[in-house]
């Protein structure tokens, strides 16, 4: 089995393993578990190694199942560290006002980073890598088969201004929300995996794994998930929370703790997930794969995690109710709806050009620096979301991907 990883495999792992000894004794052993910057050193360290372990896992999963699947579930564990941080606001706000209002900034929050930052970072990164295999690249392009993540995106994203309009987040927005993440999951599954061809594409632990065979793979693949989603779900908490208590030494006021809340904390709970997937787009070829995996998170926070918050409130309360949104609220959620809309508009033929990004990146740096225009950005956003549209009204090729997944393998 070992033959299948060549030195430079073997190099790799070692490096990764050794990476994860200071995130064990101070987790689990407790050395020098009361210093906070030992603390973030060591759980930072293993979540960025996380996310090459589960690089390497997904990379050899996709072949196993589809890529849809393994990137959805890619995507719940990258995104742990956020849930955890909604459910202890959530579940605190439901006799803390102040708190629930920092659970809906860290969502907004956390979805903006994903479009704002996140795209245009892949797109770069892809041009980058393309330019210097010598062969550069105007657009970033996805696979037929990515497209369903866009429209089941489409559709998430479509609703979120059902919750703007009415002012309130409760339990039937999670039914709703939950349901369309559950026929997604379920669509990815029948859909087929990658060709075992492909595969010659892949390079280090990922190309060792999938040349393996049987159990062994299915083994392989499990232990370098198992290690990625370890070191997140026990470094994650430990990570923002000491980090966070850093940052209080700075005598900061409660605007700027807010602000800490909506822009600092999704930047730490993203961490594993920015490991993996600008380490694909970096990567000749694989940049539609770091991006599918972007749309991928991007529904699972704009489904599970804005149903986390009503489910865990009314946990909470010991009983059904809704959340009220205060007018802020409400801005930030058209806001963040506004720009999912326009990145679903660019990906509807599914591709991302130079403008598209630009655009996200220029209009999420203008919101950021003066939120007080949040308003304007947002009007924006649906301008250039329209004004795509209508350059090209035929960008339906995701909806026709979908239909044809549905048909092809649900039925």
């Amino acid at each position: 089995m070992l033959s299948t990883f060549t030195r430079g495999d073997r190099v790799q792992i070692l490096i990764l393993l050794l990476c994860l000894v200071p995130f064990v004794a101070t987790i689990f052993l407790g050395v020098a578990a009361d210093d906070p910057w030992a603390v973030v050193l060591s759980t930072g360290l293993a979540i960025a190694s996380a996310g090459f372990a589960l690089a390497w896992g997904t990379e050899s999963l996709q072949f196993i199942v589809s890529q849809a699947l393994a990137l959805a579930v890619l995507a719940v564990v990258n995104v742990l560290p956020e849930y955890s941080v909604e459910v202890v606001l959530a579940y605190k706000g439901a006799t803390d006002s102040t708190l629930l209002h920092f659970a809906t900034a860290s969502m907004t929050g956390a979805n903006r980073i994903l479009l704002g930052l996140g795209w245009p970072v892949v797109f770069v990164l892809n041009w980058v890598s393309s330019r210097r295999a010598g062969r550069p690249s105007a657009s970033l392009v996805l696979e037929q088969g990515q497209g369903p993540g866009v429209a089941f995106l489409a559709v998430a994203t479509l609703y979120s201004f059902v919750i703007a309009v009415k002012g309130t987040l409760g339990p039937e927005d999670a039914v709703v929300y939950l349901s369309i993440f559950a026929v997604y999951v379920y669509a990815a599954g029948r859909m087929p995996a990658r060709s075992g061809e492909l595969a010659e594409e892949l390079e280090g632990p990922s190309k060792a794994v999938s040349g393996l065979r049987g159990p062994f793979k299915v083994l392989a693949i499990v232990f370098f998930v198992a290690i990625g989603g370890v070191a997140i779900a026990f470094g994650s908490e430990p990570f923002i929370a000491n980090f966070l208590a850093l940052a209080s030494t700075l005598k900061l006021g409660g605007s700027t703790q807010y602000l800490l809340i909506q822009w600092l904390t999704p930047v730490l709970t993203e961490l594993p997930e920015a490991v993996t997937v600008f380490y694909w787009a970096a990567t000749t070829g694989k940049a539609p794969m770091a991006l599918s995996s972007l749309i991928s998170s991007k529904l699972n926070q704009w489904t599970i995690l804005v149903a986390t918050i009503p489910v865990v409130y009314d946990i909470a309360l010991g009983g059904f109710g809704s959340i009220h949104l205060s007018p802020l609220q409400v801005e930030e959620i058209l806001l963040t709806a506004a720009q999912s809309l326009y990145g679903v508009v660019c990906l509807l033929d599914l591709k991302l050009g130079k403008f598209d990004a630009s655009a996200l990146l220029g209009l999420f740096l203008v919101q950021f620096f003066v939120p007080e225009v949040r308003l304007e950005v947002t009007a924006a956003y649906l301008v250039l979301a329209a004004f795509e549209f209508a350059r090209n009204p035929d960008r339906l090729g995701p909806f026709r991907s979908m239909g044809a997944a549905l048909r092809g393998h649900v039925h």
